[in-house]
């Protein structure tokens, strides 16, 4: 029977209100979906009224993932950099292809540095699923992400934020459109400045990845003072890599390199004299651990630190800075490291 008594008298039609509900939810559904689609659209037609990181991320991912990064002769030795901003405003692969063709060697390198991200194991998977973007060489600053084994009842899922990245890619577009009206004033309006955001993405593509961060430079000439300093600097403390070895992403990534039979360096990174001290020459502790538990080498120390007017803000090296870190890492990996 399709009624439900709830007092004398009077009865509900169960089948109605069935109706009714599952109507809602199809309305709902449907609306959902086409306000989804229209956001979406708007986020693919306009890429640049993102932030400049969300720019440069989206970008880079998305080049990594459906182009060759690498051009498609076999003589070419392909070198892959991953990092931090740093490494993406601090590694040019001109400099280092010019370096290497000086030297007699026919390199490619790509610059894959992510705005506010460290870790690399994700990214690298994407790259070798893409057969063509596959590296020989692999420079590496940061350790693996430290993850935690095992169902988490509490966390089932991995990464929530990634999760809902790839859902609603567009989260933030009211947010950065906002932002995007009010900085383009400065910039002579909104087509021009969209117009130089489109230019300075298209740059950075160009140049394999390499991108100066000049939204967060504003010294003349791009260069910090001399006598520039935060209160948070710590001159006398050094910073040094740690790595669980208990990582998950530890194993992918070991298995990621003997697959592709990859050679894998960690490299140093960079910082501000006077924002930590000096760095020993070499970190015995990381040394071993990836002696033990991958097969990396380590060259050099943990960073290297440059003077103020090789920075054009508190984090980021200028173009003249990105050119002696450059030239530095490729006598650091020296030319028997890039011969076949």
């Amino acid at each position: 029977m399709n009624h439900a008594e709830t007092s004398p008298g009077v009865t509900i039609d169960t089948r109605n209100e069935g109706r009714k509900a599952a109507w809602f939810t199809g309305r709902f559904l449907v609306g959902f979906a086409i306000l989804w689609a229209i956001f979406y659209g708007l986020f693919r037609a306009f890429p640049c009224l993102s932030n400049g990181a969300g720019v440069i991320y989206s970008s880079k991912l998305d080049q990594e993932l459906h182009s060759s990064i690498f051009p498609a002769n076999p003589g070419t030795r392909r070198v892959l950099m991953f990092g931090d901003s740093r490494v993406l405003a601090g590694f040019v692969p001109d400099i280092f292809d010019h370096l290497a063709a000086a030297d007699g060697l026919n390199i490619t390198s790509y610059n894959s540095g992510y705005p506010g991200i460290a870790t690399f194991v994700p990214q690298l998977k994407i790259m070798v699923e893409n057969k063509s973007n596959v590296p020989e060489v692999l420079l590496l600053t940061n350790p693996w992400e430290s993850t935690v084994h095992g169902f988490n009842a509490f966390h089932p899922l991995p990464d929530d934020h990634d999760i809902v990245d790839r859902l609603f890619p567009f989260r933030n577009l009211l947010r950065d459109s906002l932002s995007f009206l009010i900085t383009s004033r400065e910039h002579g309006g909104v087509l021009n400045f969209y117009r130089e955001s489109r230019l300075s993405v298209a740059k950075m593509l160009q140049d394999r990845g390499y991108y100066f961060v000049v939204e967060q430079s504003h010294y003349p000439n791009n260069s910090l003072p001399d006598n520039f300093h935060l209160s948070s600097d710590q001159p006398d403390a050094v910073a040094l890599r740690n790595a669980d070895v208990d990582s998950s992403q530890l194993l992918e990534f070991n298995e990621i390199i003997r697959k592709h039979h990859i050679q894998c360096y960690f490299v140093p990174n960079y910082l501000r004299e006077g924002s930590q001290a000096p760095a020993p020459a070499v970190d015995g502790s990381f040394e071993v651990i990836l002696e033990r538990y991958t097969s990396c080498r380590m060259l050099g120390p943990d960073y290297y630190l440059y003077p103020n007017h090789l920075f054009s803000d508190v984090m980021h090296l200028n173009p003249e800075g990105a050119k002696v870190y450059t030239e530095v890492l490729y006598r650091l990996l020296a030319k028997p490291a890039l011969e076949r």
